[in-house]
């Protein structure tokens, strides 16, 4: 055989064992740290759809009741679900809309979170169970029963999982909402 012969049987033998593992072994890390990484976004997903979900039942019963010049109330229906029911003249109710939180979320206030920034605190926190009917007004406000305004945070996420809080904060007298997500050590927008 002659050299240029002898070049091309070396070249056409393949990869060895050691190098066919090495290259499987880096396959399966990054596949592995891509399926870490796609759960943990996939986590933070969640939370925001169900943040989603409050949000736009809060601002439908908040527009409805400027629009229709009625008052309209919210209700949190445990573990999972929230209603908006609009107040009829002179007397009754009409459901507008009923959602339920996805993915396991429900209302609830995880230990080790703090309040959010407008730290409307604890003792104005919409639960489900809570006696005090809140509602929208006509006028543009988030009153009690009363007609008192009523600051209120509302907290949701997947028990167990306070990588999935988010809250969203009603401001009484301007019927203002605003959302926040926690990144696991702060709220943010």
């Amino acid at each position: 055989m002659t050299a240029p012969e002898q070049h091309l049987l070396r070249d056409e033998r393949g990869f060895s064992l050691a190098e066919i593992l090495t290259i499987v072994a880096i396959i399966a890390l990054i596949f592995g740290i891509s399926i870490i990484a796609f759960q943990a976004a996939a986590t933070t997903l969640q939370g925001d759809a169900n943040l989603r979900i409050i949000e736009g039942q809060f601002k439908l019963a908040r527009d409805t009741a400027v629009a229709q010049r009625r008052a309209v109330q919210v209700v949190l229906v445990a573990p999972n679900r929230i209603q908006v029911i609009r107040m009829d003249r002179p007397a009754g109710t009409t459901l507008l809309s009923s959602a339920t939180l996805e993915n396991n979320a429900r209302f609830v206030n995880f230990d080790n979170v703090p309040d959010t920034p407008e730290s409307f605190g604890d003792a104005s926190v919409y639960v489900p169970g809570m006696d005090v009917p809140y509602r929208f007004t006509a006028d543009g406000m988030f009153t009690d029963a009363a007609g008192s305004p009523v600051n209120a945070t509302v907290f949701v996420g997947q028990p167990g999982n306070v990588i999935t809080a988010r809250a969203l904060t009603v401001f009484g007298t301007t019927a203002r909402i605003r959302t926040y997500r926690w990144n696991g050590s702060a709220w943010s927008h």
